[in-house]
């Protein structure tokens, strides 16, 4: 049986080694993996590797193009949203292959924290009130809130945010980033901090209509006491929720963003003060653990492989028919998944601890 190609980019990061790791498990596929770091490319369990250069250089897309015409991949799937932003741009000369992504303008809407904040307001999203960067704005929201997040408008894994209690300490936050010519003021909005829950919901959809969908909460994140905003992008203990309201909230800040979602939408939730969710951002890509989920779900919990997303978004994305769809909301049960480096995979499923074997 012919095995359908598949393009990773990106592969060698966490996100791009669980989203394999969920394919490998799903069925037969010749994957060829790229990756900027020579390192990391060592990681996933791929049929091809390749060093890639950076996403922004011309002989990125270029490189991009030889594989798929070398190997006649089928399939691409980036998993960096920087590389999602590359190939939306590129996307006419890559017509001949399947690709599941939102169109240009949606990537770069999402990309920029302050203009989706925007978009979504438009249409009365529950969201933290948010203003793009000043002296005036920092101080307004500190009056009324007491404390704040400084962020950059761009960037994942937490970039250069900071909760502040004073403006002092906002003016110097932001000024330092300056100094290091890393920033400038306006790449910075302000916004209310939100003490509550931390909640991800991840979804695929498919020219409009949602497939599936589950929410978690972060309970713990990986080393967060290297950063000072203790966000360090991916978490190390994460547990299943079901919550009718978080649903209704991601979906509309997704449609807020794209009327017609095709691909994977991400979003990020915090509670606040009156334990209602609000959103903070979407992501129009993967999130880090959503392949080792499905991963999950198919190797300990023994789902049917229709609960495996990066299954469904790769035979979707190839024009093939899926004989049977999951439900679309909260398609995992409530467990709890803990893992760390070098520390393995475990699960706690109605209280009890075991571990995932590979």
């Amino acid at each position: 049986m012919r095995k359908p190609k598949i393009l990773v980019t990106g592969a060698g990061g966490v996100g791009g080694v669980n989203f394999i790791k969920a394919l490998r498990i799903a069925g037969e596929y010749f994957i060829v993996g790229m990756d900027y770091d020579e390192f990391y490319l060592q990681l996933p369990e791929v049929d091809v590797r390749l060093k890639s250069p950076r996403h922004d250089a011309p002989e990125f897309i270029e490189l991009v193009k030889k594989v798929v015409k070398k190997y006649r991949v089928e399939f691409i799937h980036p998993q960096p949203e920087v590389e999602v932003e590359v190939l939306a741009e590129k996307r006419e000369e890559l017509r001949d292959v399947g690709l599941m992504i939102p169109k240009l303008h949606v990537v770069k809407l999402a990309r920029d924290k302050w203009e989706s904040y925007r978009a979504m307001a438009s249409a009365s999203v529950n969201l933290p009130e948010t203003k793009l960067y000043s002296i005036e704005a920092a101080s307004e929201l500190l009056a009324r809130y007491g404390e704040v997040w400084i962020r950059a408008r761009k960037g994942a894994g937490g970039r250069l945010s900071l909760s502040v209690k004073s403006l002092e300490e906002a003016e110097l936050w932001v000024r330092l980033w300056c100094t290091r010519g890393m920033a400038k003021p306006n790449d910075f909005i302000v916004q209310e901090y939100l003490p509550g829950r931390d909640v991800a919901w991840d979804s695929l959809w498919f020219h409009g209509e949602l497939i599936a969908s589950y929410a978690r909460e972060r309970l713990r994140y990986i080393f967060p006491h290297l950063s000072p905003s203790r966000i360090t992008g991916t978490p190390t203990v994460s547990k299943i929720v079901r919550d009718l309201e978080i649903n209704r909230v991601a979906e509309s800040a997704v449609l807020a963003l794209d009327p017609k979602p095709h691909g994977f939408y991400c979003v990020d939730l915090k509670y606040n003060s009156s334990g209602k969710p609000a959103v903070t951002e979407v992501n129009v890509k993967a999130h880090t653990t959503l392949g080792l989920w499905s991963y999950i779900a198919q190797r300990a919990l023994k789902l049917p492989r229709k609960y495996n997303l990066p299954y469904l978004y790769v035979e979707l994305g190839l024009g093939k028919e899926v004989d049977e769809l999951p439900e679309k909301y909260d398609i995992y049960p409530e467990v709890t998944m803990m893992r760390h480096i070098d520390s393995g995979l475990l699960i706690n499923v109605n209280g009890v601890w075991r571990r995932v074997e590979p």
